[in-house]
């Protein structure tokens, strides 16, 4: 374990870059805008697994690559930004069906299914993993050995603060969507909303891969 000193200076920085509305926080809130706050909670477990699974990755040195070349980040970027786009664009496609769910309080979407499209946005924000590259190593005591075990307690304290954080997000997103939500036409037009948020999240993270 690292010093108590590092441990809560990273508890920190962490929470100061976790409740600046990133691509996690969009992501969470379209979900909740688009499906309900259920919804929305499932995909911050998914995009926080994806993202402490990218964590993980970056202990074992894949991390350091993507931020080190352009072109890695790059296709990370497209990558994310190109599933993005694809998951807006079904919200708005599917979002008379999500109306009419909500009418015959059935479940618009599998939560399965859902989780694991926040796992793979999570996974793939380059921003993520650069950030864990290069931010995460500073919080390690090399001299007390296994950094790797440090590497992942650190993780996992950025992980709580993200499902705390997210989580906020996302029941606000889903409570607003409920009580806006009077009429199937109503909740068509709020789920597609949700679903233009995302797409407009997905371009923005491609044009971003090209521009850090």
């Amino acid at each position: 374990m690292p010093p108590i000193g590092d441990v809560i200076a990273f508890a920190i920085a962490s929470f100061l870059i976790i409740i600046i509305p990133g691509p996690s926080v969009l992501f969470t809130i379209g979900r909740g805008i688009s499906f309900g706050r259920k919804a929305a909670l499932v995909n911050v477990a998914g995009n926080s697994v994806g993202m402490l699974t990218g964590s993980l990755a970056v202990a074992i040195g894949i991390g350091s690559f993507v931020q080190s070349s352009d072109i890695a980040y790059a296709v990370v970027g497209v990558l994310g930004g190109g599933y993005l786009i694809y998951l807006g664009y079904d919200a708005v496609k599917t979002r008379k069906d999500v109306a009419q769910a909500l009418v015959t309080k059935a479940d618009p979407k599998p939560m399965g299914q859902l989780f694991r499209q926040g796992f793979v946005v999570g996974f793939l924000n380059p921003k993520s993993l650069v950030f864990f590259a290069a931010i995460l190593p500073q919080f390690v005591d090399r001299s007390q050995g296994q950094i790797i075990q440090q590497m992942i307690f650190l993780a996992m304290i950025f992980f709580v603060i993200a499902v705390l954080s997210d989580g906020t997000w996302g029941i606000v997103a889903g409570t607003a969507r409920h009580w806006l939500a009077g009429t199937p036409t109503r909740i068509e037009k709020i789920s597609g909303a949700g679903g233009f948020v995302i797409i407009a999240l997905g371009i923005s993270v491609i044009i971003s891969a090209f521009n850090r």
